[in-house]
């Protein structure tokens, strides 16, 4: 698609300043295809060494911004009063005309209750999966060999992601997928939103989700994860294999906590966690200072 091709796709108007194509939309800091031509918006001057940075073709701006960039920037420019709308519009238009809608295809000797409900389109389930009663699987997933849904669950939902205020406010088409890897379990009430801006959310291998947990678009959970009950999980967070998530705990949204890791109870996760680290609190900070500091205020040994 081509800047001059916007006004065609889109509710939107903008005004091209130098056109140029793009193949997919991109959010500075976020995961991308580095391979695809890009597209990206920016309100300020303050977003736009990063964006440039990063190796867009186009950008989506104000006027103003336009004339101080142009010089700056060779790929595409286009000015509209609302930026933001015009990406989203435009991720959205994208999106529906690359759609490939497939049948629904379920592998053998599989355990389904009559009461779950599965998309007729773009599901894949694999061999041996056993999904339980009230279970709902949307279109734009993938469940890998001897998965187990349990009861209640989502999988695969629309991103929890909007642009626009008040009347104008507009939920974000979500058309990226949901991956259930081989040996995962995922059991009562959980929630997994697939992907937004065409990423995948992920379940690694024999991970298992306990219940009421909600796990956001995009997020990444390695193999062999064991996370417990009621846990938050922020959109485009990632968990490294062979780590432990206690009860409650919050891990913010582009948070990556490594691999070997444990995350207590209740923790409240808002930065990076190394390999092989354990976190407690609110805010989470090393398991070691955590104790420390509790014994400080408790006047303890």
């Amino acid at each position: 698609m081509k800047l001059s091709d916007l006004n065609n796709v889109i509710d939107e108007k903008v005004e091209v300043v130098r056109d140029s194509e793009f193949e997919t939309v991109m959010l500075s800091g976020l995961r991308f295809d580095k391979e695809l031509k890009t597209i990206s918006y920016i309100l300020s001057m303050n977003f736009f060494p990063a964006v440039r940075d990063a190796g867009v073709s186009c950008i989506i701006c104000p006027e103003a911004i336009a004339k101080d960039i142009k010089d700056e920037f060779d790929g595409g420019i286009c000015t509209s009063n609302d930026p933001k709308t015009v990406f989203f519009q435009a991720h959205e238009a994208m999106s529906k005309q690359r759609e490939d809608i497939t049948k629904t295809v379920i592998g053998d000797n599989c355990n389904i209750a009559e009461s779950a409900v599965i998309s007729p389109k773009n599901v894949r389930i694999g061999n041996n999966v056993t999904i339980d009663p009230q279970v709902v699987i949307y279109d734009g997933v993938v469940i890998d060999d001897n998965v187990r849904i349990m009861s209640g669950t989502v999988i695969g939902c629309p991103a929890f992601y909007y642009y626009g205020d008040g009347a104008k406010k507009k939920l974000v088409y979500s058309s990226g997928t949901v991956h259930l890897y081989e040996g995962s379990t995922i059991h009562t009430n959980v929630t997994i939103q697939k992907g937004v801006i065409g990423g995948e959310t992920k379940i690694g291998r024999y991970s298992s989700i306990d219940n009421c947990i909600m796990v956001g678009h995009d997020v990444w959970i390695g193999e062999n994860v064991i996370a417990a009950a009621n846990i938050t999980f922020g959109g485009w967070a990632e968990v490294g294999d062979n780590t432990f998530v206690g009860v409650q705990a919050c891990i913010a949204p582009m948070v990556a906590v490594g691999k070997n890791c444990k995350i207590s109870m209740g923790a409240v996760v808002t930065k990076d966690v190394p390999d092989n680290s354990q976190v407690s609190g609110n805010f989470a900070i090393d398991h070691k200072l955590y104790v420390e500091h509790l014994k400080s205020i408790l006047n303890t040994k």
